[in-house]
């Protein structure tokens, strides 16, 4: 873990040697989240605009550093529209878990603090095995709400 954070903390861009990448996220940040008074969880962060790479990324990493993936691109979530968002097929998850993707059906809603409450319970499961948590997605304000409103 002390490799991962050294060396993300640093970079506003990871450079990769995936030859699938031509664009790369402008964000990949390491933070502590802390889910209670006692307990701080390290995750990865990455965001970035559509079509960057992101999703890619999350995998490459969860692969490298034994993670799973949290979702938080906000229509993502949402069952049914894999296609109108673009959103990582089966075969590109390379077998990597992802939480938060198409879990809701269309005509649901999701408050900040649902998805506040999901996002944290994923990190803490994930955690709990092992694991890295990798959040990606585009939604900057659910990381925002994730990350500083908590």
């Amino acid at each position: 873990m002390q490799e991962l954070t050294s060396t993300f903390m640093s970079r506003s861009f990871l450079p990769t040697t995936s030859p699938r990448l031509q664009m790369r996220p402008r964000s990949l940040v390491c933070m502590t989240v802390c889910m209670d008074q006692s307990r701080k969880e390290k995750v990865v962060v990455i965001l970035g605009a559509t079509g960057t790479g992101k999703s890619r990324l999350s995998v490459d990493l969860a692969t490298r550093f034994s993670g799973e993936i949290i979702n938080s691109d906000k229509i993502q979530f949402y069952n049914g529209l894999e296609i109108a968002t673009n959103q990582i097929t089966i075969p590109e998850r390379c077998g990597v878990p992802h939480h938060l993707l198409g879990e809701l059906p269309p005509d649901g809603e999701l408050t900040a603090s649902e998805l506040r409450t999901l996002a944290s319970r994923s990190i803490s499961e994930i955690a709990s095995r092992g694991k890295l948590p990798i959040i990606a997605g585009g939604s900057n304000s659910f990381v925002h709400a994730l990350l500083v409103d908590h």
